[in-house]
């Protein structure tokens, strides 16, 4: 309940926004709750590896988290290769990234980052009381007209502010929009998987991976739009890859994910050139697929005393490496609009304001994603668009929601 100055702040979920949010509500000196169905050993279980854009690295550095920190490789540019000679079709730096927006763009992987985001939310490092971490505890249902949220535990709680930031199957989408909401299928699915580095050395074969062209993604790509997308994070130590195509299974009759094998990994891919076959056959012999499916745009993300961030509200393609930034934006945006001195009755008019402030901003960017991927005559269009760079990633999510406050509350 209200205390004072201090606001009770319930987050739902505890990946990489959640924690974001924790962190920029704790730094405004709010109490702060997560609530992670996860359990403690699963917690940091959460995937391959991300792109950190110059507008998520702002956000980061101001929630005190480094590049060195996430141990983030520079995104410096892209590669894309032919898909049977290996011939280089497209070097395309992305030119002095740091002096055009103030800050890299970096590659990290998930666990690193989610990792220190930990340590800034729950630890005695970051700034504010830490937040309180509950594992093993997902949410059953809320109701924004008494604000109460029920919990697997079985407690009800009654928190001034509700944030779901569950992910791309929130639990509590359908109770804050009022209608039940999946993400749509886009008919494209992609092979993930992780590769210790070392095992290129030695091998001149392989050189295309890391060694030659800018620091950056890889991109092989068929002329039926197959594609393999790999690139290094923790300091170049491992390879992040995806096996991307055309999904020729019912996609709502299958799991956004299932177990498969590098046998089907490598049958999918069969017809690439000698250098990839290598590449693929030092992968393990289980092999994640997942489904690529995108948020459809949503009627709201607010509902009373309660909001959807993340990918609760809009999940997205990783075309353009947005997913987390988007995520980010919205937790800073919050922050900045709900601070300390934020009396609880004024919550549904700042939460109006997040969704003014965010809304059209992340279904953009959601569309390009989602666009650059199925559209032929807009694939890889952010890479030659700098008009369309500026937009995205030249967008200062803080300084805007600061002065839509001062201006408005």
């Amino acid at each position: 309940m209200y205390i004072g100055e201090m606001l009770d702040i319930d987050i739902v979920g505890g990946g990489l926004g959640g924690l974001a949010t924790a962190i920029a509500f704790r730094r405004q000196g709010h109490f702060v709750e997560v609530f992670e169905a996860s359990s403690a050993t699963a917690f940091n279980e959460l995937g391959a590896a991300i792109g950190c854009p110059p507008n998520a690295v702002r956000i980061l550095k101001s929630l005190g988290i480094t590049v060195e920190s996430i141990k983030g490789v520079e995104y410096a540019g892209i590669t894309s290769l032919d898909h049977q000679s290996g011939t280089v079709g497209l070097s395309a730096s992305l030119g002095d990234i740091k002096g055009q927006y103030g800050h890299v763009w970096c590659l990290c992987h998930r666990v690193d980052l989610h990792e220190v985001l930990q340590r800034m939310a729950f630890g005695e490092e970051g700034e504010g009381p830490p937040a309180k971490l509950s594992l093993g505890t997902r949410a059953v249902s809320w109701d924004p007209k008494t604000n109460e949220l029920a919990l697997s535990n079985g407690e009800t709680r009654k928190p001034d502010l509700l944030i779901a930031a569950d992910g791309i199957n929130s639990a509590l989408r359908s109770a804050i929009v009022g209608q039940d909401i999946v993400a749509s299928p886009t008919g494209v699915a992609s092979y993930r998987w992780l590769l210790d580095s070392a095992k290129l050395d030695n091998n001149p074969q392989l050189d295309w991976v890391i060694r030659n062209g800018p620091s950056g993604p890889r991109m092989v790509t068929s002329p039926d739009f197959r594609v393999l997308f790999l690139y290094p994070c923790r300091g170049k130590t491992i390879i992040n890859a995806m096996g991307i195509h055309m999904d020729d299974r019912i996609q709502t009759q299958v799991g956004f994910y299932v177990p498969s094998t590098q046998a089907k990994l490598l049958e999918k891919f069969k017809d690439f050139g000698p250098q990839y076959q290598q590449f693929l056959e030092l992968t393990d012999e289980e092999v994640g697929l997942w489904q690529l499916r995108s948020m459809p745009n949503l009627s709201t993300w607010i509902n009373g005393r309660s909001c959807l961030l993340g990918d609760s509200a809009h999940a997205m393609l990783p075309t353009i490496g947005q997913g987390a930034a988007m995520a980010f934006e919205d937790a800073i945006t919050l922050a900045h609009l709900i601070p300390l001195d934020t009396p609880c009755e004024d919550i549904p008019r700042r939460l109006s304001a997040y969704e003014f402030l965010r809304k059209e901003r992340a279904d953009f960017v959601k569309g390009e994603s989602l666009d650059q991927f199925i559209v032929p005559q807009k694939r890889a269009l952010y890479y030659r668009s700098p008009e369309l760079q500026k937009r995205v990633m030249g967008f200062d999510a803080a300084a805007t929601a600061r002065e839509y406050k001062r201006a408005n509350f």
